[in-house]
């Protein structure tokens, strides 16, 4: 029994022994590897604390540039060292395909970001799940900036919203993978063959002509919203249709004829009601133009003569006359053919109930509908004259 104890008890030094050497040979190693580790930290901490710093100063189209800028800078020097023969095999290289990239965040689908524009003021709004106050700073957002006039970011309720300002009117195309939403802004004209803008007269707090409880504002919207529903049902991908109001509000003169200018627009129509204060017996339709834009094949009072027609025929209502527009901001500013129709008068009681009647809104869209087509068959008669 005394053998068997002092032969356990010799093993089991000898092993004791061995460990204990292995642990003070292996000991300065582990503590190196620990202290790496640390360092490392400690490093990225500092690297992260420091671009916080340097972005923070920094506007979201600032941020946007220098991202951009040292993402290229990384490929450009990672291409000249395997050039040199440096390194051996390529490293992984952010490369810009598109004119904007936003890394997503992890754990977002990036089915779930979503898209919002808002044409009649040249916004764009990217809403990502998952995005937090650090978004701009921790993730990757690259781009051109030539079509953007400043960049906005909010967050808040579990997601961040990306704020683009644009100088133009633009449609968005999207296409993404597991870490990348990317986008490319085309102008309408490379979507449509011809552009219409549609404007809804007044809205909001400004109701224009009012008679009782009922208002200009409404009335407009509710042709126009006839006139959508035509187009939408047609389904016509040659033409793009934009609208500077589908709702209660009231965009500036500056931002409705300017939806019309900066979208190329081929046509621009405006949608209003008459008034003549101490006239109950007048009636009918008038389309104002501007007399003083410059002639030429297909211009403003043609088209305005082709609205005051469609909209007699359609509608049954009286044809007055064409009118003198050039003291309308949105009329004198347009650069595509304008026509500001003059549906009827609010202040004809028997008129008015017309106005307000939702079948004969149809009418009025359908007569407004049918101007525009025609007047884009006549463009497209001189543009393929002016080919042969």
């Amino acid at each position: 029994m005394e053998k068997k104890l002092v032969r356990f008890t010799s093993i089991f030094t000898c092993v004791f022994s061995l460990f204990v050497c292995a642990a003070v040979w292996t000991l300065p190693t582990i503590r190196q590897r620990v202290e790496a580790f640390s360092e490392g930290i400690i490093q990225d901490r500092k690297a992260r604390e420091e671009r916080y710093a340097l972005l923070e100063k920094m506007s979201g189209l600032e941020i946007l540039d220098y991202n951009t800028q040292q993402v290229q800078e990384k490929a450009e020097q990672i291409q000249a060292a395997e050039e040199q023969g440096k390194i051996k095999a390529a490293q992984e290289v952010i490369v810009m395909t598109h004119q904007m990239q936003l890394e997503i965040p992890e754990g977002t689908k990036a089915s779930k970001i979503s898209i919002l524009q808002k044409y009649v003021d040249q916004r764009i709004e990217i809403v990502i799940p998952g995005a937090d106050e650090n978004y701009m700073y921790d993730y990757q957002m690259l781009g051109k900036t030539e079509d953007i006039n400043s960049l906005d970011y909010y967050s808040g309720d579990g997601s961040g919203s990306i704020v683009l300002s644009m100088n133009k009117v633009v449609e968005v195309q999207s296409s993404y993978d597991e870490d990348y939403l990317y986008l490319d802004f085309l102008s309408p004209k490379e979507i449509y063959d011809r552009v219409i803008v549609v404007d809804a007269g007044h809205g909001g707090r400004a109701p224009g002509a009012v008679s009782g409880d009922k208002y200009e504002k409404n009335i407009t919207l509710a042709i126009v919203q006839q006139l959508k529903a035509l187009f939408d049902e047609a389904k016509d991908p040659s033409i793009g249709v934009y609208y500077t109001r589908l709702d209660d509000s009231n965009p500036d003169f500056s931002n409705r004829v300017g939806l019309a200018n900066n979208s190329g627009a081929d046509l621009f129509v405006s949608v209003h009601i008459n008034s003549l204060k101490g006239h109950t017996d007048v009636e009918g339709i008038e389309v104002m133009y501007d007399e003083l834009a410059s002639d030429r094949e297909f211009d403003t009072k043609d088209f305005a003569q082709i609205c005051l027609d469609e909209e007699e025929k359609a509608t049954g209502a009286k044809k007055r006359r064409l009118v003198y527009g050039n003291k309308i901001y949105i009329i004198r500013n347009s650069i595509a053919p304008v026509a500001l129709i003059e549906v009827g008068f609010m202040n004809n009681p028997r008129e008015l109930a017309r106005l307000v009647d939702p079948a004969y809104q149809k009418k009025a869209a359908e007569g407004i509908y049918q101007a525009l087509l025609k007047s884009l068959d006549r463009l497209d008669e001189i543009d393929k004259n002016e080919e042969n």
